[in-house]
């Protein structure tokens, strides 16, 4: 099928962009059409967008990498500073952890950790405090 008239060409094109949008939900179609009116009339305006659609699927799934991974290393650095509380807590009040007592507090859970930290103030020993 052939279409003379560029105006019927692009209504028609962003009529099928448009049931493909709402139907895969991948973009809005304000973003659909600011990328149909970004392209230049000499461009095949199919592959344009194609084109321009992967490009921002692609730096938008880069962003989310990103916050993702800040998230991670954030909570991630707030456990890890808990553990060490913890840990510095349990030798002033028990002594020096074993090895075992220390990789089981690094190893755990906000959560537990939390439990944890407040079990202490009663715990009478390291063994009822992990357990």
């Amino acid at each position: 099928m052939r279409i003379e008239d560029r105006e019927t060409a692009v209504e028609i094109l962003e009529s099928l962009l448009r049931y493909y949008v709402q139907g895969t939900g991948r973009l809005e179609e304000p973003e659909v059409r600011q990328l149909l009116q970004q392209t230049s009339t000499g461009d095949p305006i199919m592959q344009t967008f194609i084109d321009r659609y992967i490009e921002q699927g692609r730096e938008q799934g880069i962003e989310q990498g990103i916050e993702q991974g800040r998230a991670q290393g954030r909570e991630q650095g707030r456990q890890q500073g808990e553990a060490a509380v913890l840990l510095r807590l349990i030798e002033r009040k028990f002594g020096t952890p074993s090895e075992a007592v220390r990789e089981r507090v690094l190893s755990a859970d906000a959560e537990t950790l939390l439990n944890w930290s407040e079990r202490i103030l009663t715990a009478e020993s390291v063994d009822v405090l992990l357990h």
